[in-house]
């Protein structure tokens, strides 16, 4: 439905058919109370009426029963087809009395109540309104010491309180439904002003769109601010992307250049020396795809956001990248120990990941003497990786500089002194950190920690 893809049109169709639910249920039983309180109020009435009646008996000077046809009686009774109507009868049935409001019509009674029983029944007699009833049995005394059984009888007619109990309820449905149409108008104005700050916030993220802002105002209300960070984070790492794929492109052309022209030159030379020749240029060409291999590499460590991503175990990635250098430094006989948390992982993408370990474990392997220690340990906000090797340890006022691109801390020992820089550029996608000291086994502890996602975009008010 096209009106669902309104969020305001959805709150307020849930709460229109909210509203109608509760109110129903609310006027159903707010009916139901006032028509069982109309019955009482019938029923009452006619208790009074009937004990009225009875008052007004009294017995005549022949020794019978009679009720005077004066002002001792309700005036209802006086006045034909007024809707209250009495009748008595004797032992045997026969009406020996009946108002002067009921003359013409017959009541047929199908059960006679007992001295002291009360029987409510509706009555339908042809030419009169339906009535409500009430029969009474009492047992007479008369002077002389003799008794005898009546029957007494009150009837009132039912329209008046019917038509109370439907003006009742038609005006409970009036004012309820000029209630609901009343909420409904205010819940659509509370409902637009409480909704301007997602449509400013949608607004801002057009605005980014088109680059007319750097990020979204996180001034919004609780409930926006975590969404407002976040995209600010996507925003973000789409930048961080976007300036490494650029600089990437970059470090590969200008690493490209020097093998490039050497190889250029060596084709100008035109040499007689083919076996020469053709290793030189394996040589270049050997260069040129470790550079493009890692430029691929560092593209392939996207340091994307996490969404959507599952955590990631971390053992299962650093035994696999010890089992390859374990043979690629086969003949250093390196002792590799592992001290990893037990289920403890990250939330990355695996391709960070691996290039994390994979270039800290390699820097260890490369500068050690014998012996490296890896320890992975689950962290309140994160993990915390330290690759510890047993080598010649760091230079003084070192830290700093090893892991800026290109500087390495032993010359003699072959690389490009970029390994490090790689770690610090990935753990900087997720606002982690790196840090250089000395360690326990005498050379130097390479730390990274790694902020969960929920924890590294709080740090960033």
């Amino acid at each position: 439905m096209a009106v669902l893809k309104s969020l305001r049109s959805r709150v307020l169709l849930w709460v229109s058919l909210a509203l109608i639910v509760l109110f129903g249920v609310t006027i159903f039983g707010l009916d139901a109370i006032f028509q069982q309180s109309s019955e009482l109020e019938l029923r009452d009435d006619l208790q009074v009426q009937l004990l009225g009646l009875i008052a007004g008996a009294e017995e005549s000077d022949d020794g019978e029963l009679s009720l005077p046809e004066d002002a001792a009686l309700d005036h209802a009774l006086t006045v034909p087809e007024s809707g209250v109507y009495g009748v008595i009868w004797d032992a045997d049935g026969v009406q020996m009395w009946r108002s002067a409001s009921w003359m013409g019509h017959d009541w047929f009674v199908n059960r006679w109540p007992v001295p002291g029983e009360r029987i409510y029944l509706t009555v339908d007699e042809e030419g009169l309104p339906r009535l409500e009833a009430l029969l009474m049995g009492i047992t007479w005394h008369f002077h002389d010491g003799s008794s005898l059984p009546y029957t007494f009888g009150i009837a009132v007619a039912q329209e008046p309180y019917v038509d109370r109990v439907v003006a009742f309820r038609r005006n409970l449905v009036g004012w309820f439904t000029g209630i609901t149409a009343t909420m409904l108008v205010v819940l659509t104005i509370v409902l637009g002003y409480a909704l301007k700050p997602l449509r400013r916030l949608v607004a801002e993220v057009g605005e980014v769109e088109t680059g007319r802002r750097q990020a979204v105002s996180e001034k919004l209300p609780t409930e926006l601010t975590g969404l407002a960070r976040n995209l600010n984070f996507l925003i973000d790492s789409e930048r961080r992307r976007t300036v490494r794929y650029r600089n990437t492109l970059d470090d590969l052309a200008h690493s490209l250049k020097t093998p490039l022209a050497a190889i250029r030159a060596l084709l100008t030379e035109r040499s007689t020396d083919t076996e020469a020749l053709g290793r030189a240029l394996d040589h270049e060409v050997s260069r040129m795809d470790q550079r493009i291999g890692y430029q691929l590499r560092r593209a392939r460590a996207s340091g994307v956001t996490g969404l959507g991503l599952a955590p990631v175990k971390l053992a299962p990635i650093v035994e696999d990248i010890v089992d390859t250098l374990d043979k690629v430094y086969r003949d250093k006989q390196v002792s590799c120990e592992l001290d990893i948390d037990a289920g403890a992982s990250f939330q990355a993408d695996p391709g960070d990941l691996n290039e994390i370990f994979g270039n800290l474990l390699d820097n260890a392997y490369k500068y050690c003497s014998r012996r490296v220690l890896v320890e992975v340990t689950s962290l309140v906000d994160g993990v915390e990786i330290v690759a510890n090797d047993d080598g010649p340890g760091l230079p003084a006022q070192a830290e700093e500089v090893l892991i800026e691109r290109g500087v390495r801390a032993d010359e003699s020992v072959p690389g490009q002194g970029i390994g490090l820089a790689v770690v610090a550029e990935t753990v900087g996608l997720y606002q982690g950190t790196i840090a250089l000291r000395a360690s326990a086994l005498g050379g130097t502890a390479v730390s990274v920690t790694l902020p969960r996602r929920g924890y590294r975009i709080a740090k960033r008010d």
